[in-house]
Formats: C-alpha cells, structure tokens, sequence
C-alpha cells in the first residue's frame, strides 16, 4: 500500500466515544506500554489517550519513530476485511488514520479507548517502546460472526497466559478459530502471522497486543468473568453518588474466584487536574436480618474477594456493591479523587481495570430539616450544713452550695426543631426564621427572604418555609454562624430575644398585668429582670460522620447530620443571669442549590 493514501472519514464508533469521553470531568491515570519494531504493530488500547491530540503524544517527540496510526473503527455490524490480511486500504470506512506528515490534517486527531490500531513504525528504527499515560476503559468488546474481529483481551500485564490455556473454556474458538499476529516488519505473508492450533499452548497472549480473530460462530468468551456496569465508562460518584452496582459473570463451566483490589491513580498529565487522592472506596457485606442494615468493609484495608459458581448455576451471576464514603474525602470543593479497582480470576487470565472516580461536592444552597432535643442539663444544688443541722450561710447571709450537679439526663420524649440554613457562595451559613423558594420572573427561580420579592403570578407554585421557635420579625432577621456548613463543621450563632420584644419574648403577655412589661399604671415601661428576661441562645452544629451502616456512610452529598446544643441564658436584673443547656442530634437536607438570597 502507498503509506501516504488518501484521509478516511470518521466512523460512528469514534464519535462514539468522543460522546461517553463527556460524561464525568475527573480522571484517573495509568501508565501503558507497547513494544513496537520497525514495520507493522497491532496494539489494543485498553486506556483512553484522547486528553491529548496525537501529534501531542507523538508527533512532538523527534524521537519517537511511530510514522502512522489507523484504527479499527468499522462504521455498522457488519465487520469485513480483505481476504488477504493485508495493510489498510486507502478510502476504506473501516480505519481511522494519524500521519506524523500530515500532522493536523490528519483525520483522526486523538486515541480512542478499547480500540485495536495498526502502528507503522520508520523501518530501520531498533525496536521501540511506546509509553502512553490515558484513563483506564473497562473493556466494550464487540463481535461479529461474520469477517475477521480486530480486538484485544484483558490479560494481566507481567504473567500473560497462553493462547491455549485462556481458550480452553471456549473450545470452539480453540478447535476452529482463525488467528493472526502481528511480529513487526513489513506485511508479508508471514506479517500478520496465523498461530496454528498446535502453537496455541506455548505462544503468549499480551494484554497490548490485538489480535485478527475469525470464527464462523457468534462468541461471547473474552475470558473467564465478565463485567456488567451501571454506566459503560466506569466508576463515576461525581460530586452526589454514594453507591454503584457491578455484577460479575461467570463464562466458564468451573467456579471462578475473583478479587478487587483498589489500585493508586498515577498523577495526572500536563495540563489534567491534579488528582488529590484515592478514592476512599467500601464494598457492601451481607444483609444483617436483625435490623436489615448492611455492614462494610473498606478496600484500603483489605480486598474484596467474590467466587462465582459454575456458569449456568445458581450464583454464577452475583450483584456487587460498592459504595463511597464521602466523609473520608479530604479537601476542598473541585478537588479530584481517583483510583483503578482492578478484578482478577483465581485462575491468572484476566486483570480488568475499572477507573473510580469522585470528587467532593459544594455545601452550597438551601438546608432544611430538624434537630430533636433529647437531653436537659440538671441544675440540682447541694447546699453546705452547719453544726447544728441547718443549712449553712456566708457572711452575706446567702446559702453556701457545695455541689452543683449540671450532668445531662434525658427527657421522656424529644423535643423536634426546624432547622433552616442557607449555605451561600461566599462560604458564609446563615439560620432562617423563615424562607421563600418561586419564580421571581417567568423563567428564575430564587430564595428570598421576602415574599414581596416573588413574581405575583407565580406565587401559586411558591413555597415558605418556616421555623416557629425562632422569633418573628416583620423584616425576617438572620442569624449568621461563625462559619460554613460542610462535612467538616462546627458552627455557632446567637440568636438573641429582647426581654420588651412584645412580638416574640416568651415571658411577654401583652394583655396580661402581670407579664406585660408595665407598672401597676400601665404607664412605666418595667427595666429587664422583674417581669421579663432577655433569651440568648447560643446554638452549635457539629457535623459528624454518620455511622455504623452502609446506607448511612453512602448516603451522598445531600444529607448532613450530627450533634445538636444549644445554651440559654436568661438575663436578668443588675447583669444577673441563669444559663440553661440541651443537646441532641441534628440532619438536614439540602433542598436547593442556590447559592444566592435574593433581596
């Protein structure tokens, strides 16, 4: 063929690909290698490249000595090649060619992930190894039963097994099939090479390496266990998941022993963002009947380790889940956590690598739920006796107190109080006494801390939120804590009642005589102490991490909970006071993602 033939056009599959490339930001890396000789190399692309163009990752380098690269990407199901296995035909649909000379007029700019591609390297170069970082693919192989099939399998790295053994459940594929190697040089007719059925059992079969494999029968045998996922490009928890399924598959006819073993990312490339960590990743136990919880344990302290029967038997075919502990993720909003759980038989024929990724999501918004009160501090006093039995007294003629018993005891039944904060962009928490969520025009919706601000037409579709023990006030006052609301806060505010605030103090009856601020005349405004007192109530969230049960660790970014305290202290005449203190547990919700209070 002339190594200079004319652009192909794009097949499906790459545009394919390009699409699924979109679904997450974060990545996670790993290092490939392919050994390559002068002439023709078939290589299968177990990782995804496309983070930069080709003439990036080769064409810059002078020394690299790769000239072309065509993939196989035949464009609908019916897979062809020529009869006589050699180079790819210029204007064929089925390739997708990079050439160093032709630089970006090349056609194909970037590598795809799970491909099998042609590599042409200079003749007369020494043997070369091309190293490549990309994103690990969980493997996507198609088929066809008629045609030769361009394609790869998921062996491990350092102990390939042999063709003969990694067959051996699939005998027909072993009895019958066609396959082709490539061992570098120019095509010839030993280049591709067939390995016959007798060389099966002493010839490797390398992980990087594709092969051209013919079969007059539909095959499904890409080796022993296969992998089922809830979405096609890997383990994705964004910045929300908590949870994600894999169910295994068992395709041979012997029980398989599979472990998963989370893997380090390697660091990112120029350019990537920075992976911060590995993901903190749990695999799910089995269902505890005493109260249906789930137990867990964590993959950086031990593998998981599942065994399949016989395929066709009951437990040939397991669900396995794995699950995210957000708490355990250190840093900041936008940061990136990534690894590579990698499943491999008992049997030394597969290694399938699956990307993990997450990353940690802004506390950004709208939180609304409850804090229930549960425990009271005591207040109960040991007074001092004197020598003849009475209670003893001070100079001052006031009793001596000896001990103060304030430990907590619990209340007979808890006492619930809406919660409602506002995270804002600017990482401050606000408590609300109330808050309006609707439409301030056709289009927007907004919180707001006035109704007056919403779109009068839409107010049917708006919705107040409210909290009653906090107190009312006609311009809806807030209370900001001293920090922002995340999986890492302790946070307080102050909300504070003034001892003549007719509308909210709680020792205030307006229309009573007694409690109503007044003298006897209902002329004197009465001073703080002698009918009514100033509330000052110092309320502290401490988040906590949620325990114990595998639905609570994973429950994503939506849900905080943790401890609940909160302390009042009456004022009263002559800076006297008395200090009450409660305490329970908290959870909200975050119901908007707004970051804005629209005034």
């Amino acid at each position: 063929m002339n190594s200079r033939s004319p652009a192909l056009s794009r097949g499906p599959t790459f545009i394919l690909f390009l699409c699924l490339t979109g679904l997450t930001a974060q990545a996670q890396w790993v290092t490939e290698q392919y050994n390559l000789k002068a002439g023709w190399n078939a290589v299968y692309l177990h990782i995804d490249a496309s983070h930069a163009t080709l003439n990036q990752l080769v064409g810059s380098d002078p020394d690299n000595p790769i000239e072309e690269i065509w993939v196989w990407a035949p464009p609908g199901p019916a897979l062809q090649f020529f009869d006589s296995l050699q180079a790819p035909q210029s204007g064929s649909t089925e390739w997708l060619r990079w050439d160093r000379y032709w630089a970006g007029a090349s056609p194909m700019q970037r590598l795809p992930g799970n491909a099998a591609a042609l590599v042409r390297v200079a003749d007369g170069s020494p043997d070369y190894t091309w190293t490549l970082v990309g994103k690990p693919m969980p493997p996507a192989q198609q088929w066809t039963s008629s045609g030769m099939n361009f394609i790869g399998f998921p062996t491990p790295k350092t102990t390939p097994p042999m063709w003969g053994d990694f067959l051996g459940p699939a005998r027909s594929l072993h009895d019958h099939a066609e396959i082709y190697r490539y061992v570098g040089g120019p095509f010839s007719s030993t280049n591709p090479q067939r390995i016959h059925s007798p060389q099966l059992r002493n010839t490797p079969l390398y992980r990087n390496q594709a092969y051209w494999v013919r079969s007059e029968e539909y095959n499904r045998y890409f080796g022993p266990f296969d992998v089922e996922l809830q979405r096609p490009d890997g383990i994705h928890f964004g910045t929300r998941r908590g949870q994600f399924r894999i169910r295994l598959r068992n395709r041979i006819d012997e029980p398989v022993t599979i472990t998963a073993s989370l893997l380090a990312s390697g660091p990112a490339p120029a350019g990537e963002p920075a992976v911060v960590d590995n993901v903190p990743l749990l695999l799910r136990g089995e269902q505890d009947l005493s109260d249906l919880t789930y137990p867990f344990t964590r993959f950086s302290e031990e593998d998981g380790t599942f065994t399949l029967a016989p395929k066709g038997q009951p437990g040939a075919n397991i669900e396995v889940v794995v699950g995210l502990d957000r708490f355990a993720l250190a840093g900041l909003p936008g940061d990136h956590f990534a690894g590579v759980l990698r499943l491999s038989d008992n049997q030394g024929m597969t290694d399938i690598d699956l990307p993990v990724t997450a990353g940690i999501a802004s506390t950004e918004g709208l939180w609304v739920g409850n804090a229930l009160i549960g425990e009271v501090a005591h207040y109960l006093v040991d007074y001092a006796v004197d020598g003849t039995g009475g209670l003893a007294q001070d100079e001052d003629g006031a009793y001596i107190a000896e001990e103060i018993d304030e430990s907590f005891g619990a209340v007979a039944r808890a006492f619930p109080l809406r919660l409602i904060l506002h995270n804002s962009g600017a990482g401050t928490a606000t408590l609300l006494q109330r808050v309006y969520h609707g439409m301030i025009d056709t289009e927007n919706t907004v919180l707001t801390k006035h109704q007056s601000v919403l779109h009068p037409d839409r107010l049917d579709s708006a919705r107040r939120i409210s909290a009653a023990h906090l107190p009312w006030t006609d311009n809806n006052t807030s209370w900001s804590f001293d920090g922002p609301l995340n999986e890492a806060a302790e946070i307080t505010t102050t909300v504070f009642v003034p001892y003549d605030d007719q509308a909210t103090n709680p020792f205030l009856h307006t229309y009573h005589p007694d409690h109503d601020n007044l003298d006897a005349r209902f002329e004197q405004a009465l001073p703080q102490g002698v009918e009514s007192y100033g509330v000052e109530r110092r309320i502290t969230l401490r988040v906590q991490a949620p325990g114990g049960d595998f639905g609570n660790v994973t429950a994503g970014s939506g849900t905080l909970s943790g401890a609940y305290e909160e302390t009042v202290i009456l004022h009263g005449r002559d800076g006297a006071s008395r200090t009450y203190r409660s305490r329970g547990a908290f959870a909200l919700n975050r119901v908007s993602e707004i970051a804005t209070l629209t005034d």
